[in-house]
């Protein structure tokens, strides 16, 4: 019955370990078979496999074992589009390596808290089956609460929320383990206490991955739905431009008539009328003019386009710019920056009933282009340094949107209150 019981034990402890590193290498890399049978017959074959061989109580062929069997998954069942397969699996026995040591440090853990609390484990068979529980428990937990973090190419970031129920069950956990404990030296032979051991490994197993899932699932969310602000931004640029272009094209349709109409009322001698007449058409093309602010023409259409909506909101719009190239930056994080920190602007302007001014100014600070918008608002509420909207838990995504388009240039942006005018400074490497 104890090698039964070891032998699960041990099975248990391959499963744990296989369970993380095939985890690992899914979220990282691409399967090459489709057939998800492949991987889960794989995934069996380790766990019976390696198991059989901890039985025989040799490190050099467990240790062997794992690296050929880690080595081989890396290799045969995954690939990266244009990366050589060594990068892949050294990655993957690193990955194996930490995995080893967060186990090891379990092991140590349990013997150390035995000793401290003056706890001896008669059975050899409990200690063990004890030792494998509370370090599969450690290892973990370690796992999924840093050094996933740390391994993973594109993390979700962690949440407080999750860090609570990260602890909850740990804390539920050594709680459970304290009682098996106890039973474990009033009843040596109860391997019922065994089960109870790999149900709560088991248990907090499921319950991180599945915590980690609806983390990233809401972070998910999150990036779709900022993406969806974004485009809609874009959207709505597309939309003025379009604008303006037919506008563009009705005068262009009308200019032979507008022409002949100024050119026939200077024939007949009206020069005020056709000089009145010469304004009204000079006005009307003057918002389809663009000023060259800074020599990059996306950026001078999008202002000219500010410009103009923000008089039709009767908010005065200063425009200072240096001479300086902005032609470094790609069109698409121009609208994005730019787009989104002059909405939020124009939105804190409206709801103030006077003195509706933006201020822009661009600028050289050493080698980085500098970026200054202010405006003036209302009490602007803080939580955790950034500015809290009241139109909703989703709003402010542009924001988000914008960090994304500043750390492309390895710059950086800071936010601030001061005298009723709320400033956006921004830095960028050119």
């Amino acid at each position: 019955m104890e090698n039964i019981i070891l032998y699960l034990c041990s099975c248990l402890s391959c499963f744990i370990i296989v369970t993380i590193l095939y985890g690992f290498m899914d979220e990282r890399y691409n399967r090459t078979f489709a057939n998800k049978y492949i991987y889960i017959g794989i995934e069996l074959g380790m766990t019976f496999g390696i198991a059989v061989v901890n039985l025989f109580h040799n490190e050099i062929l467990n240790i062997t074992t794992w690296i050929v069997g880690v080595g081989f998954a890396a290799y045969v069942l995954y690939y990266e589009d244009f990366v050589k397969p060594v990068k892949r699996v050294l990655e993957c026995e690193i990955s194996m390596g930490v995995i080893s040591i967060c186990e090891s440090l379990g092991v140590g853990l349990t013997d150390w808290l035995l000793e401290l609390l003056d706890i001896e484990i008669k059975a050899d068979t409990m200690l063990v089956c004890l030792e494998t529980a509370f370090s599969k428990i450690i290892m973990i937990f370690l796992y999924f609460m840093a050094v996933d973090k740390l391994m993973k190419k594109r993390p979700a970031p962690f949440t407080k929320l999750q860090y609570v129920f990260n602890c909850i069950i740990l804390g539920y956990t050594f709680i459970d383990i304290i009682v098996i404990v106890d039973n474990m030296n009033n009843r040596p032979n109860n391997y019922f206490l065994v089960l109870n051991l790999g149900c709560i490994v088991l248990a907090d197993l499921f319950m991180l991955y599945f915590i980690k899932v609806m983390n990233e699932k809401s972070f998910l969310e999150y990036e779709v739905k900022s993406m969806e602000k974004q485009a809609d931004l874009q959207y709505k640029y597309y939309v003025r431009q379009e604008q303006k272009y037919n506008k563009t094209l009705g005068l262009l349709h009308d200019i032979n008539r507008h022409i002949k109409s100024i050119e026939q009322l200077y024939l007949n001698g009206d020069t005020k009328a056709a000089v009145e007449y010469t304004k009204q058409i000079s006005g009307m093309l003057q918002p389809l003019i663009t000023v060259k602010y800074t020599r990059n023409p996306i950026l001078d259409i999008l202002l000219a386009d500010y410009l103009s909506v923000m008089g039709e909101r009767q908010i005065d719009f200063d425009i200072q710019v240096d001479n300086v190239k902005m032609d470094f930056m790609d069109a698409m994080d121009i609208t994005t920056i730019f787009g989104n920190l002059l909405d939020n602007a124009m939105e804190a302007c409206d709801n103030i009933d006077n003195d509706k001014k933006i201020f822009l100014k661009i600028g050289a600070y050493h080698e980085m282009i500098s970026i200054r918008i202010e405006n003036n608002c209302t009490a602007v509420k803080w939580k955790n340094g950034v500015p809290v909207s009241e139109k909703g838990q989703n709003h402010g995504m542009g924001l988000l949107n914008v960090k994304r388009s500043i750390e492309k240039y390895d710059g950086s942006i800071k936010l601030k209150e001061e005298d009723k005018k709320f400033i956006v400074d921004i830095f960028l490497n050119s």
